[in-house]
């Protein structure tokens, strides 16, 4: 494989690349519009950044890890509703131009590549991804997400490439 790409699904979720060595290729925002009053995933944006790797290296040398759909402690149905849809959505992407894709529990991924004590799990996911991705800005809390989807990425890429 050529890309890893790691996915913190959600409506503020990330997409981030990486490369066979660990560096870093990209990093995406989840692209959304806010259609008042709820906000909503621009699907076709989402597959133009899929696309965009798959063109560029070839969709078999691309593989993708995707965080399981979990529900939270106080998470109202239908916000679990919408994170299954956005979940979905991004796995029917990434299968439909011919990716490899794995899907992996949070407490999976977490608990190997945030690396760093404490119980705050945001500032822990933006310390362990700003050490091993000094390119990637991190410069907000909100940017958890981007971490969290760099620490995926890190993970499908140690998962299939455990000696580079």
């Amino acid at each position: 494989m050529k890309v890893y790409i790691g996915v913190d699904p959600g409506l503020e979720g990330a997409i981030v690349a990486v490369d066979r060595r660990g560096k870093l290729l990209g990093c995406h925002d989840m692209p959304i519009i806010r259609v008042k009053p709820r906000r909503e995933v621009l699907v076709s944006q989402v597959a133009g950044i899929f696309r965009k790797y798959a063109e560029e290296y070839g969709a078999g040398e691309v593989f993708c890890t995707l965080e399981k759909h979990t529900p939270r402690p106080g998470q109202g149905i239908s916000g679990q509703c919408k994170l299954a849809r956005i979940c979905g959505q991004i796995e029917g992407i990434v299968s439909s131009l011919g990716m490899s894709y794995q899907i992996t529990h949070p407490r999976t991924w977490s608990k190997v590549m945030r690396d760093v004590e404490g119980t705050d799990l945001k500032a822990r996911a933006i310390i362990s991804a700003g050490r091993r991705f000094p390119d990637l800005d991190l410069s907000l809390k909100k940017h958890h997400n981007r971490a969290d989807a760099a620490l995926i990425a890190e993970f499908g890429r140690l998962y299939h490439e455990p000696e580079v």
